[in-house]
């Protein structure tokens, strides 16, 4: 049984002992050093310098689990080098494997996070360690401040992992989830209008993306949806969203479980669709990059290339691919005699698990999803 050395260090006693801790996977003995008290008033040295009988008394409570063999060992690896392992494993938080637009958003917030990770051990991060992270994030960004969601993201990221190493007995506790989230500006949440899906499809010359631009804006796709179709999943009627592609790697597999589903096509969709199978050989990706249809499109670089130059010149405001979506959704809202249930189910938004009935009773009806669209389409066609 050991008793553990008790020292002066600056102005506290610690703690000095042994330890078994895990690192690389690999069970090792380890000098451990804990706080134990401040040096003041009550907690002063005796005569020959030694530690005080209270100081003592603090050391036996932090040793009892360790010479009783009841502590956990816990993770010696450093921050850094838990991180990477947790993403190279693609297991979440909650011990769900992760998809890869999740794994792709969580290294994104890792590349973010790695110049300011604390030179810690895993097992000695707490809470201020994790504040001090965030907030070394937002003061590097200065005045070009990122989206708050970016930092909810971020904490989001740190929080997952921290929750794996507790699930897993590397760390007791997870210091993660009491941090503060750090100010940042507002996300760009625009939705275009009609009126503005108009304009934007005037002002584009390039044809593929016009047509792209006419199936986000009537579907509810989101872009990395757009990017996995094929003309195969197209039948004349639907598209059947069974794949998204992220950073340029197919995934065959939807963001989540009711993203994977069958969307009408409406009229003003179907044409848009004929025109561009008129210039494509109608195999491989609807939308592909140029010379090749078993390569799904970039669509940032046709946009930055082909739209944005334009745009800039007309002074049409462009806020992303994704205010399609959102805008088809505010013009469902719009009318009046559709069910949000049905805009729901057109968007392929997951039901409140409270909702028993909703989520497990009552399924999509594609009928009355494109008799919705439908109204959305005479809508815009009476646009100027």
């Amino acid at each position: 049984m050991q008793s553990g050395s008790i020292k002066q260090h600056g102005r506290f006693w610690v703690l000095k002992y042994r330890e078994w801790v895990t690192q690389d996977g690999k069970k090792i003995r380890k000098d451990c050093y804990r706080k134990l008290a401040p040096i003041d008033r009550d907690h002063q040295p005796k005569k020959d310098g030694s530690a005080p009988d209270s100081v003592r008394v603090l050391a036996n409570v932090e040793l009892a689990p360790v010479n009783a063999g009841t502590r956990s060992p816990l993770s010696a690896d450093t921050v850094q080098s838990f991180l990477e392992t947790f993403l190279a494993k693609g297991q979440g938080g909650r011990g769900r494997q992760l998809n890869h637009i999740t794994v792709k958003s969580y290294w994104d917030m890792y590349k973010i996070a790695k110049p300011f990770l604390p030179n810690l051990e895993m097992r000695q991060v707490r809470t201020p360690h994790i504040d001090q992270l965030l907030q070394a994030v937002s003061e590097d960004d200065g005045e070009d401040r990122r989206a708050q969601t970016t930092y909810r993201n971020l904490k989001n990221f740190l929080s997952s992992a921290f929750r794996y190493a507790v699930r897993h007995g590397l760390v007791d506790f997870n210091p993660v989830r009491d941090a503060a989230i750090p100010e940042g500006n507002a996300a760009d949440t625009h939705a275009y209008s009609l009126q503005e899906i108009r304009q934007i499809l005037n002002a584009t010359e390039n044809l593929t993306l016009r047509a792209a631009y006419m199936v986000a804006a009537f579907t509810g796709l989101r872009m990395e949806e757009l990017k996995g179709l094929k003309w195969e999943d197209f039948d004349g009627q639907t598209f059947d969203i069974k794949r998204v592609v992220v950073g340029g790697k197919v995934e065959e597999r939807t963001k989540t479980q009711t993203s994977k589903a069958k969307v009408p096509v409406v009229g003003i969709v179907k044409k848009a669709l004929a025109e561009h199978l008129a210039r494509n050989s109608g195999d491989g990706f609807i939308f592909h990059s140029e010379g090749d249809s078993q390569v799904p499109i970039r669509f940032e670089n046709s946009i930055r290339r082909h739209a944005l130059p334009i745009y800039e010149k007309k002074q049409l405001p462009w806020h992303g691919m994704h205010a399609f979506r959102r805008g088809l959704a505010t013009a469902l809202h719009e009318l009046n005699d559709v069910r949000d249930l049905t805009i729901k189910h057109i968007m392929r938004h997951s039901i409140n698990s409270e909702d028993v009935t909703a989520k497990h009773y009552i399924k999509p009806d594609l009928k009355l999803m494109r008799e919705a669209l439908e109204k959305v389409e005479k809508r815009y066609k009476a646009t100027r």
